[in-house]
C-alpha cells in the first residue's frame, strides 16, 4: 500500500468510529472476547466489562509507581506488538503478528522485562477462541489510543493465528548501520519515509531504560529505577514532540544524540532521506497523528500469508451479556440477563426495551421488559474509541414445560411508537434451557493437595430430558504443555454424575468437578450433552460468573 493512498483514509479513520457488523450473529466465538475489549474497557453498577485497558490508563498506567522509575505500559505494549512483527519476511509471506515473540526473548535483540509484563496482563484474556497475536495487536490499539487521548483510533482486525515456535530474527538494533535498518525495514514491507514515520511513531512514547541498554543509557548499580531516557518531553502523550524536538535540535533522545554515536540509531533514520519526512511529520501534529494511524494500522496487519484478516471490528449495537436460567419450586424456570445496545441505538432516558422469549416449541412467551439505570453504563477509557454502552436488565419467568429457545429484542424510541427489531440474522439470539450451567448453584474455589495450590471449578448443570442422553460431560480447554509461552490446546473432560430430580420439570442437576495446578479462571467452559438422539451442548461459560468461595 503506497505512503500516498493511504494517508486520506487514515485521517479519516482516526477520529471516527464506524456503524456495527452489519452481518454479526451472535455468538461469535472469533470476534465476541476481541469486541468486549476493544469497546468494553469500562462498566460500573455490576455491568460486564474488560479491565485490560485500565492497565494503560493515563498512558504509562501504574507502571511507574510500582515497577521502577519510568517504565511506562503504554509503551511497552506497542513496543511488543512491533518486535514481534519485525521479524517478518514480507515477500516469502511468513512472520508478522504472531505472538511468536513469546519464544524470542532470550535474543540480544529482545532485551528487557516489558514482553514477559505484556504477556502476563493478557495470559488471562487467552483462550481457545482468542489468539494470543490478536491480542498483541489490540494491546497496541488500546494503548495508542490511550496515550493520544483517542486521536489515534487504529481499525482492528481479528484472525490471527499463533506461531507454534520462534521466527527468525532480526529485530532491527541501535548499533546497526542505516543499510541494515532500511534492509530489514524494507523486509518487513517499508520504504525508507515509512521506516522514518513508523520509527518516529513508534518512539512518541517511552523511553531507553539504563538497565536494559546500559551502553546507550548509564544505569548506576544499587538506585532502585532503571533509569529510563525518554525519546521526547512528552513521554505520556502521543504526539509529534519526538519529531519537532529532533527538528529543533533540543532532542533528549537518546537513540539521536546518545552519548554513544555508534547507537543514534533514530538519528540515522530520520536523517535517512535528508529530513524530509520528519520534518513533514514535525510541522503538523494533525499529520502526524494521521501518518500514525496508517503506519501502525499497516504495522498490526502484518502478517503471514496464509492468514486471512477478518473485516474491521466494530463495536456491535445489539449484544446479549451474562444470560441465566434458575428453577424455581414451583416448576417454572427464572430467565435474566444483560443486554447490551450502543448509545447510538437506543436513548437511556426515552427508550424502552422489550424481551421477546420464544418456547422450545417456537411459540412466543410474555414479552419482558428491559430496564436500566442511571450508572449501568459502559465503554470506552478513551475518547473517540466507540460509542458508549448502555446495559439492560431483563427478568421472567416461564413455564418449564414450554422452556425456552431463543429470543428476539425490540427497542422502542420515541413515544409514536417507532420500533427497531433484532432477530440476530432471522433466528433469535439462542438460549436454551436444554442445557445450562446454574451459576447460582456452582462456585470456584482455591484448595492445596500435598503443599500444591489448585483453582477447583464446580458446576452444577441443567439438563433436560437427562434420560435422552448416555454422557454429559463438563468440558475446559487446556494448554498440552503448561510451562510453554505458547502451547496447542487440548480438552479435559469430566463426566457429570446426576444430583437431583426439579420437582415439576423434566430437567435433572448435574454435577462435576475440575481442578488445575494452573490458574485457568478465565478459560471458557462448555457442557455437553450426547445421546441417540443429538447433542446439545451449552458453550463458552466464563468463570467470571462462577462465584468464587474463599
Amino acid at each position: 500500500m503506497a505512503w500516498t493512498r493511504t494517508i486520506l483514509y487514515s485521517a479519516l479513520s482516526s477520529y471516527l468510529w464506524h456503524p456495527a457488523n452489519a452481518d454479526y450473529v451472535w455468538p461469535n466465538e472469533e470476534i465476541d472476547d476481541l469486541e468486549a475489549i476493544l469497546y468494553e474497557q469500562q462498566s460500573i453498577f455490576g455491568a460486564p466489562g474488560s479491565d485490560l485497558a485500565s492497565f494503560v490508563s493515563g498512558c504509562s498506567g501504574f507502571g511507574e509507581g510500582t515497577r521502577g522509575g519510568g517504565r511506562n505500559f503504554g509503551a511497552e505494549w506497542l513496543r511488543t506488538a512491533y518486535h514481534d512483527m519485525a521479524t517478518a519476511d514480507v515477500n516469502a509471506g511468513t512472520g508478522g503478528v504472531d505472538a511468536s515473540i513469546m519464544f524470542e526473548t532470550d535474543r540480544p535483540e529482545n532485551p528487557g522485562k516489558g514482553f514477559s509484563e505484556t504477556f502476563g496482563i493478557f495470559s488471562g484474556a487467552y483462550t481457545t477462541r482468542t489468539s494470543m497475536a490478536d491480542l498483541l495487536a489490540a494491546a497496541a490499539v488500546i494503548s495508542v489510543g490511550t496515550c493520544s487521548n483517542g486521536k489515534v483510533i487504529i481499525p482492528f482486525k481479528a484472525g490471527r493465528v499463533d506461531a507454534a515456535g520462534p521466527g527468525p530474527s532480526g529485530v532491527p538494533q541501535p548499533q546497526e548501520d542505516l543499510a541494515s535498518h532500511t534492509a530489514s525495514f524494507a523486509r518487513q514491507g517499508f520504504d525508507v519515509s515509512e521506516m522514518i514515520a513508523l520509527v518516529a511513531c513508534g518512539h512518541s512514547i517511552g523511553g531507553v531504560h539504563g538497565v536494559d541498554f546500559p551502553e546507550i543509557v548509564p544505569n548506576p548499580p544499587n538506585t532502585g529505577t532503571d533509569n529510563m531516557v525518554t525519546f521526547d518531553t512528552t513521554n505520556d502523550d502521543f504526539d509529534n514532540k519526538v519529531a519537532t524536538e529532533f527538528v529543533a535540535n533540543i532532542t533528549q533522545n537518546p537513540l539521536a544524540f546518545g552519548q554513544n554515536e555508534t547507537t543514534r540509531s533514530d538519528f540515522r533514520i530520520f536523517n535517512a532521506d535528508g529530513g524530509k519526512v520528519i520534518s513533514q511529520l514535525a510541522a503538523s501534529n494533525d499529520y502526524f497523528l494521521s501518518t500514525c494511524t496508517t503506519m501502525l494500522e499497516r504495522m498490526i496487519n502484518t502478517v503471514p500469508r496464509s492468514v486471512k484478516l477478518t473485516d474491521v471490528l466494530n463495536p456491535i449495537a445489539v449484544k446479549p451479556r451474562n444470560l441465566f436460567i434458575t428453577p424455581n419450586a414451583d416448576g417454572t424456570l427464572y430467565v435474566n440477563g444483560f443486554i447490551r445496545i450502543t448509545n447510538t441505538t437506543v436513548d437511556a432516558s426515552k427508550s424502552q426495551v422489550f424481551i421477546h422469549p420464544k418456547s422450545r416449541s417456537g411459540k412466543p412467551l410474555p414479552v419482558a421488559t428491559a430496564t436500566t439505570k442511571q450508572g449501568m453504563s459502559g465503554g470506552c477509557d478513551y475518547p473517540n474509541c466507540g460509542p458508549g454502552l448502555i446495559f439492560y436488565m431483563f427478568n421472567t419467568t416461564i413455564s418449564a414445560e414450554d422452556g425456552i429457545s431463543s429470543f428476539t429484542i425490540e427497542i422502542q424510541n420515541d413515544a409514536a411508537g417507532k420500533t427497531s427489531q433484532y432477530d440476530n440474522g432471522g433466528s433469535g439470539f439462542p438460549f436454551s434451557d436444554a442445557i445450562q450451567p446454574l451459576f447460582s448453584l456452582s462456585n470456584q474455589t482455591q484448595l492445596t493437595v500435598d503443599n500444591v495450590n489448585y483453582n477447583q471449578l464446580n458446576v452444577t448443570a441443567l439438563v433436560l430430558n437427562a434420560e435422552d442422553f448416555s454422557d454429559i460431560s463438563l468440558i475446559i480447554p487446556v494448554p498440552v504443555n503448561f510451562t510453554a509461552p505458547l502451547s496447542p490446546w487440548t480438552q479435559s473432560k469430566v463426566s457429570m454424575k446426576p444430583l437431583s430430580k426439579v420437582p415439576g420439570t423434566n430437567h435433572t442437576l448435574y454435577t462435576a468437578s475440575w481442578k488445575a495446578e494452573l490458574a485457568a479462571r478465565t478459560h471458557p467452559f462448555d457442557i455437553v450433552a450426547t445421546g441417540n438422539k443429538g447433542t446439545v451442548s451449552s458453550l463458552y461459560n466464563t468463570w467470571d460468573n462462577v462465584p468464587f468461595v474463599f
